[in-house]
C-alpha cells in the first residue's frame, strides 16, 4: 500500500487497475491463431523463397507480380508481426512496472506498425514495379 492509510476504501478500490483486464483469453487465442498461421504460411514462404533463390531481380519482380505469391508473402509478414507484437506486449506487461510500462507498450506498438508498413510497402513496391 506504499505507506498510505486505506481509510474507508473498499477492497475493489484498492485493486482498481491492478486486477484482470479481461483480455487474457483474447490474447491467448490471437497468439495461437497467429502461431498456427505462421507455421502454415511459413511452409509457403520457404517454398516461395526456394523458388526465388535462383532468379534475378526481374524474375523476382515477375514472380511477386502474380497475386498468389504476393498475398502469401504479405500474409506471412503481417501474421508474424502481429504475433511478435502480442508476444512482446505480454513480456512488457510481465516485467516492466510503472510509467515505463506505458512507454514500452507505446514503443512496441509503434515499432510493430512501422515495421508492418515498411514490409508491406517494400513487397508492394517490388510486385507493382
Amino acid at each position: 500500500m506504499s505507506g498510505k492509510s486505506s481509510g474507508l476504501r473498499t477492497p475493489l478500490t484498492r485493486v482498481r487497475f491492478l486486477g484482470s483486464s479481461q483480455k487474457g483469453t483474447g490474447e491467448v487465442w490471437a497468439v495461437h491463431v497467429t502461431g498456427i498461421a505462421n507455421v502454415v504460411l511459413g511452409v509457403g514462404f520457404v517454398w516461395l523463397m526456394l523458388d526465388l533463390l535462383h532468379k534475378d531481380y526481374n524474375g523476382v519482380r515477375a514472380t511477386l507480380g502474380r497475386p498468389l505469391p504476393a498475398i502469401l508473402l504479405l500474409a506471412f509478414i503481417l501474421s508474424g508481426i502481429v504475433h511478435m507484437e502480442i508476444g512482446m506486449r505480454s513480456i512488457i506487461v510481465d516485467y516492466i512496472d510503472g510509467h515505463s510500462r506505458a512507454w514500452a507498450l507505446l514503443a512496441n506498438t509503434c515499432f510493430a506498425v512501422i515495421l508492418g508498413l515498411a514490409c508491406v510497402y517494400a513487397t508492394l513496391r517490388i510486385s507493382f514495379t
